[in-house]
């Protein structure tokens, strides 16, 4: 596996895994401004999501590595 594929398959990764992660601990918003999405949630914790995301995909994209270069 050449660098070039090693970085397109961990970003195809992370990507998917974002979505996985996205939905944890949602909660919506409590007080509803007028002009706000009801479903729009309160507080989205994004920074915790990205490094979840960042932490499992290097995982699933070790395991890949390895798999491809035994």
């Amino acid at each position: 596996m050449s660098f070039l594929n090693s970085i397109v398959i961990y970003f195809v990764i992370w990507w998917i895994c974002l979505f996985i992660f996205l939905p944890i601990e949602v909660s919506k918003q409590k007080n509803i401004l007028k002009g706000n999405d009801p479903g729009a949630p309160e507080n989205p914790k994004l920074k915790k999501k990205f490094l979840l995301t960042t932490l499992f995909s290097f995982v699933v994209w070790f395991g890949i590595f390895l798999w491809f270069n035994l």
